[in-house]
């Protein structure tokens, strides 16, 4: 295999994992995921002022562009807000996870819609598949879990944030090949991060599914896990801001120049499955977690790939 080639299969590979880690990070944060996302945002636009090219992109990309870019970032903000508010609530990264592996069915079924396309039987199969495996695992969840969590909305809220991650992403298509990917993501990060001070300006708060009451300016935890200091969530927010965002996004980029769109869907399609690998090793979610909800996600998973490699074949023909 050529050096080059490997070295991106290496660095797709890496950058799918930390995407997975930031699953991971959500539940080590104790924090209120709104204040979790609050300081992502701004954390890791600014970010983007140290990678090369990205100041000179920006210069280029007209204001019309970054006007509908900054509209996105709402819809990002509110997929970062349910999905970390779905571990908080369910206290389980596995199981937002495991919600996660629908992106594919919504998605299947968003493209249509939104550009007057045909529906693709197979899609439509794939996603009944899909959701067959969320219903197993919401039919078979515990009101009240064995770890304090709510299972039965934290599914309701990463369903929805997978909704809102699926509309997103079948937005951003249109603009993908017009606009420098740096570029966009920080202008959706900034129109995300203006979003949420709105938010934080009127104090519309929703209990457990935005808990802007909770907001912390500074966050300190009394709680620490694996850090033992009272800055312990900023420091794993800095980590998620600037390594799970920034860092990973330019091995991602770096990788896509050298790999095929496939191996590069199907590698990111590995997110869920390393989220949960790593929660079962670092929290041991598989004690509370039963057979259906693997079974659930197995299906799941199991759609998204068997979808990649339709696709594949069908563009070889």
């Amino acid at each position: 295999m050529d050096k080059d080639l490997r070295n991106a299969y290496v660095q797709l590979h890496i950058a799918v994992f930390i995407f997975g880690f930031t699953a991971i990070l959500g539940k080590l944060i104790s924090a209120d995921h709104f204040t979790l996302v609050w300081h992502r945002m701004w954390l890791a636009a600014f970010g983007f002022f140290f990678i090369p090219g990205f100041i000179r992109a920006l210069k280029q990309t007209s204001l019309k562009y970054l006007i509908q870019l900054f509209g996105i970032g709402v819809l990002v903000a509110i997929h970062w807000l349910t999905f970390y508010g779905s571990i908080k609530i369910g206290n389980s990264a596995s199981l937002t996870l495991g919600c996660f592996g629908l992106t594919s069915t919504f998605t299947s079924i968003l493209e249509p819609l939104i550009y007057r396309k045909r529906f693709i039987v197979l899609d439509v199969v794939l996603g009944l598949m899909a959701l067959l495996g969320i219903a197993l695992i919401a039919l078979y969840a515990p009101e009240e879990s064995q770890n304090g969590g709510h299972y039965g909305l934290a599914i309701a809220v990463g369903v929805f944030s997978t909704f809102v991650a699926a509309l997103f992403s079948t937005i951003n298509s249109t603009l993908a090949n017009k606009i420098d990917t740096k570029v966009m993501s920080f202008a959706e990060l900034s129109g995300g991060f203006l979003f949420l001070c709105i938010l934080l300006g009127f104090s519309l708060n929703l209990n457990e599914v935005l808990p802007i009451h909770a907001f912390k300016i500074w966050p300190t935890t009394n709680a620490p896990q694996f850090i033992d200091s009272i800055y312990a969530d900023f420091i794993w927010i800095a980590l998620l801001a600037l390594v799970c965002t920034n860092v990973a996004f330019v091995m991602n980029l770096n990788a896509m120049k050298k790999v095929s769109a496939f191996t590069a869907n199907l590698a990111i399609n590995l997110e869920p499955v390393y989220g949960i690998l790593l929660a079962a090793a670092i929290f041991k979610e598989h004690q509370y977690l039963n057979l259906q909800f693997y079974l659930g996600a197995g299906i799941i998973l199991s759609s998204v790939v068997i979808h990649s490699i339709i696709k594949y074949r069908e563009r070889n023909k």
